[in-house]
C-alpha cells in the first residue's frame, strides 16, 4: 500500500489525483476486510489451542464468529448492532441470550445450577459411602440400563450381564400401581420394552429388577430405581435438542459436547450413553467418543463396558498423536482399576 501511496505522490495532475480518490476508498476496504480476517483466524487459532471448549455459538448475529462455532474460555462475543447471539453453555446445558460485547467465561457467563450437587457416582465413587454390600452374590446379574437414576424414555431397554449356568432371567417392572413381569430364555440379556406392556408415565419413579433363574436358586440383580421426567421438562429439553440439530453440526461433535452438555445437565446418563453408543454404532473413529461414553459407563457403575471403551479410546487417540485425550483416558484407567481391586 505504501509503495502505491509514494509514486501518486509524484504525480500532480488533476487526472492522476482524481485516480488516488478512487484507488485510496477501495485500498482502505481491503485493509478493512484483511482487519476483520485477521481478528476471525485469530480467534480460530485460539479455539483449536483450545483443550476444552465450554460452549457453541448457535446463532447468526456475531460480528466474527458464525453459527456453530465452539467456544474456549475468554473468547468474546460481539453481537451486531441490535442483534442478539445465542450460545449454548457447556456447563449447565442452557442457552444464554447476549446483546453486547461479552468475554465468554465460565462460571460467570455460565453459572452452575445452585440444585445440582456432588451426587455418588462411579465416577465420583470417593463421595460415596459403601455402594456394594460387602455380602453381594458375585454370581447375581448386574443390570446394565436403563442407565443412571433419571430419563426421558417410557420405554427403555432393559439389559444385564449373562450369569453363568442360568436357565432363564426374570425381569420385573414396578411402580405405583404398576407392575409386570415376564420370563426370558438363558441366552438373552437385552429386552426390548415389550409392546403389550403398558408404557412408564411422565413424572414417575420405577423400579427394574432382573432374577437369574438357576434351576431352584434365584438371584436377584440389585434393582435399579429410575424417574421418568416430567412432560414440561421433556418438552424444554426436546426443544433445545432440535435448535442443536438444526444447526446441521458434524455428528460425533453435536454428541460429544452439545447434547452430551444437554442431557448431562438434567443427569439424563440413560439419553447421553444412548446418543453416544448411536456413534459407535455409526462406525466413528473419534477417540473423544469412545473415551466420553467410558466416562459415562463409569458414573453408571459399569466398570466392564468403561473399560472396553478406554481401550478402543487409547488405541484410537495414539494412532492419531491424540495426547490430550491419552491422558484422560489414563485418568479413566485408575478409576476403573479402583472398582476391579
Amino acid at each position: 500500500m505504501k509503495s502505491l501511496l509514494n509514486h501518486t505522490k509524484k504525480k500532480v495532475s488533476k487526472l492522476q489525483v482524481a485516480t488516488l480518490g478512487l484507488v485510496l476508498p477501495s485500498i482502505l476496504l481491503l485493509s478493512s476486510i484483511n482487519s476483520a480476517e485477521s481478528r476471525t483466524q485469530s480467534v480460530a487459532t485460539i479455539r483449536d489451542r483450545c483443550s476444552k471448549f465450554i460452549g457453541r455459538v448457535s446463532s447468526s448475529g456475531d460480528l466474527y464468529l458464525p453459527s456453530g462455532s465452539r467456544l474456549c474460555q475468554g473468547d468474546r462475543i460481539n453481537p451486531a448492532k441490535g442483534a442478539t447471539v445465542k450460545v449454548l453453555c457447556y456447563l449447565n446445558g442452557n442457552f444464554v441470550y447476549l446483546k453486547q460485547s461479552t468475554v465468554f467465561n465460565q462460571p460467570d457467563t455460565c453459572a452452575v445450577p445452585q440444585e445440582i450437587t456432588e451426587l455418588c457416582t462411579g465416577l465420583n465413587p470417593s463421595n460415596c459411602y459403601n455402594p456394594k454390600s460387602p455380602g453381594e452374590e458375585k454370581e447375581a446379574p448386574t443390570l446394565v440400563s436403563p442407565y443412571g437414576s433419571s430419563m426421558l424414555s417410557t420405554n427403555p431397554v432393559i439389559s444385564w450381564n449373562a450369569v453363568p449356568n442360568a436357565t432363564s432371567y426374570t425381569v420385573i417392572v414396578s411402580g405405583y400401581e404398576f407392575y409386570w413381569e415376564t420370563t426370558v430364555d438363558k441366552g438373552v440379556t437385552m429386552l426390548p420394552y415389550p409392546k403389550e406392556q403398558k408404557q412408564l408415565q411422565f413424572g414417575n419413579v420405577y423400579k427394574f429388577t432382573v432374577i437369574a433363574n438357576k434351576g431352584e436358586l434365584f438371584l436377584n440383580a440389585e434393582p435399579l430405581v429410575v424417574s421418568v421426567l416430567p412432560e414440561e421438562e421433556q418438552k424444554e429439553i426436546a426443544q433445545k435438542v432440535k435448535q442443536i440439530n438444526e444447526l446441521n453440526l458434524p455428528p460425533d461433535e453435536a454428541a460429544i459436547f452439545d447434547l452430551h452438555a444437554i442431557y448431562m445437565s438434567r443427569n439424563l446418563l440413560n439419553e447421553a450413553i444412548e446418543t453416544l453408543k448411536a456413534r459407535v454404532a455409526a462406525g466413528s473413529q473419534n477417540p473423544t467418543v469412545y473415551r466420553v461414553l467410558a466416562d459415562r459407563y463409569l458414573e453408571a457403575w459399569l466398570p466392564n463396558e468403561a473399560l472396553r471403551n478406554y481401550n478402543i479410546a487409547d488405541k484410537l487417540a495414539r494412532r492419531t498423536g491424540n495426547l490430550n485425550e491419552l491422558a484422560r483416558v489414563q485418568q479413566g484407567l485408575k478409576l476403573v482399576k479402583f472398582h476391579n481391586k
